[in-house]
């Protein structure tokens, strides 16, 4: 399944698995925000090389999450725009 803009993913990258919410899909990135070392941010994926799937999970639930794991270890501006969009 193809992510979609709002779609809640789990990405397999090398070091294991990561889950996080679809900000934006372009022809090249995909940009996924996930709760980091350093803190909350926008991420940019390659679609091409990038192993992914969709998961059924409420948007809502997702973002309160992640606007809760911001104020813990910091976010930047750009994330808080998009997580309270």
């Amino acid at each position: 399944m193809i992510a979609d803009k709002g779609n809640v993913i789990t990405l397999h990258e090398d070091e294991g698995y990561r889950s996080g919410l679809v900000v934006a899909v372009g022809p090249k990135y995909l940009q996924v925000i996930w709760p980091d070392s350093s803190g909350m941010k926008i991420h940019k994926v390659p679609v091409r090389t990038a192993r992914y799937e969709v998961i059924e999970y409420p948007v809502a639930k997702c973002k309160r999450i992640l606007r809760r794991c911001g104020k813990a270890f910091g976010i930047t501006k750009s994330a808080r725009r998009a997580l309270t969009a």
